[in-house]
């Protein structure tokens, strides 16, 4: 969904939806708040995926060819995430004082993470761009 307000909104509002909904869950997290560190880290990774959906509607992502968008989607979803994971893997580092322990420990739930998102992305994704860059087209006007 922050991807697609990136392709809505472009990327001032897509990386502010990205960093406030991010700031909001780890806030309010029913665990309880995470480091700030690690929030940190959250909320900026968060904040990529609005980026990333406002550079893809700024490709023409949305006009593409309905397989090529789920492609270049896919890619988008792998990235996003991979990058997510290690900024947060990374906090999570950082705070406890065991880098490599970390990247190491986190490796199975982010094949994990990506594998889910870049589905997701494909599924779900393929049809929403398309509609949220014909919604923004009129927002424009």
């Amino acid at each position: 969904m922050v991807f697609c307000s990136g392709v809505l909104l472009g990327p001032r509002d897509g990386i502010l939806v990205g960093a406030l909904t991010m700031l909001v869950y780890s806030l309010l997290n029913p665990y309880g708040p995470a480091h700030p560190v690690v929030t940190g880290a959250q909320v900026a990774g968060n904040s990529l995926s609005g980026a990333g959906g406002a550079l893809f509607a700024r490709w023409g992502g949305p006009a593409r060819s309905t397989a090529s968008r789920a492609l270049a989607l896919a890619l988008a979803g792998a990235v996003l995430t991979a990058c997510y994971d290690l900024l947060t893997n990374v906090a999570t580092g950082l705070v406890l004082g065991q880098m490599l322990t970390w990247l190491i420990a986190g490796i199975p739930f982010s094949l994990w993470h990506i594998g889910y998102n870049v589905a997701l992305f494909a599924a779900l994704g393929t049809p929403l761009t398309a509609v949220c860059g014909r919604y923004a087209e009129r927002l424009s006007v």
